[in-house]
């Protein structure tokens, strides 16, 4: 069966004038927007992203609603909107995809879950980790059946449901899912050793909200010591993992250490905003 509206009324969710007999679809221009809109969310160009993504979604009013380039469409430009802030644009585009996806697969597909966690993340960025959490748990059971439990990617499943679980308090679970992230990052190739760190912060940070700062301080270092190796020193998450680490010694009392920390923080966000202003002033013009 298909779906009860009209072909093109996803279309309307955009703020795109829909029409009532959409042309052929022009398949090479969607791939052409769609990838290139992929491609610069992915390289942190949220507003590009959506620019093209916006096309991409206007191509896809051409194709039948079940086409699965329909809901990759509108899952994608979902994370354009969220990154940037625009939630009420977001989220009805990441419910159609999802629903799409249940319609024509199932709700035991990857692609389910990948919308699931769209979603999911999409509540999580608005604090509202009760509303979040039950499509995360949804999201690791499929991924756990479709992947296996030790997957690498269940790792980043883990840890965002162990979130929203710490931001509820419920201290216990998310330590022991935090703990199951870590092992699983733990056993994969070095090569991937940089996707431990957020999982020994987040860890660390919990500890920390619980006052075990001996347990804290043991993780946050190690953190650190993974950014530092593989990003450098002056990294922006470098300096993120600094500001936990001062957070640490504050409320251990340890304040001339923490002090100390502050002021190389200071140097590498002055460094970078330094580095930002010079990309954008204009280079001199040359004389032939």
């Amino acid at each position: 069966m298909g779906f009860s509206q009209p072909r093109w009324q996803f279309a309307t969710i955009l703020g795109i004038s829909a029409v009532v007999a959409p042309a052929a679809a022009d398949e090479q221009a969607w791939q052409r927007s769609h990838d290139a809109g992929w491609t610069a969310y992915q390289g942190g160009r949220p507003d590009e992203a959506e620019l093209h993504l916006r096309a991409a979604a206007t191509e896809c009013r051409a194709f039948d609603p079940q086409d699965p380039r329909v809901a990759t469409t509108l899952d994608h430009l979902a994370w354009a909107f969220s990154v940037q802030g625009k939630f009420d644009e977001a989220e009805p585009l990441a419910k159609w995809a999802l629903a799409a996806r249940e319609k024509r697969l199932g709700s035991g597909h990857h692609e389910v879950a990948e919308s699931l966690n769209t979603l999911a993340c999409l509540y999580h960025a608005q604090a509202r980790p009760s509303e979040a959490e039950p499509l995360f748990r949804r999201c690791l059971a499929i991924e756990e059946e479709v992947s296996g439990r030790e997957h690498r990617d269940i790792a980043a499943i883990l840890d965002n449901l162990a979130t929203v679980c710490h931001l509820q308090d419920k201290y216990a679970e998310a330590e022991g899912l935090y703990k199951r992230a870590i092992t699983i990052r733990e056993q994969a190739p070095k090569t991937a050793e940089l996707e431990l760190a957020p999982s020994l912060h987040n860890l660390a940070t919990l500890y920390l909200d619980q006052g075990r700062y001996a347990d804290a301080e043991l993780l946050f270092k190690r953190s650190l010591a993974i950014r530092e190796k593989v990003l450098g020193r002056t990294h922006p998450d470098v300096a993120t993992s600094l500001e936990s680490v001062i957070k640490l010694l504050t409320a251990q009392g340890k304040h001339a250490e923490a002090k100390r920390i502050e002021a190389r923080v200071v140097d590498i966000w002055t460094t970078l905003a330094q580095a930002e202003t010079a990309k954008e002033q204009p280079h001199p013009s040359r004389e032939p």
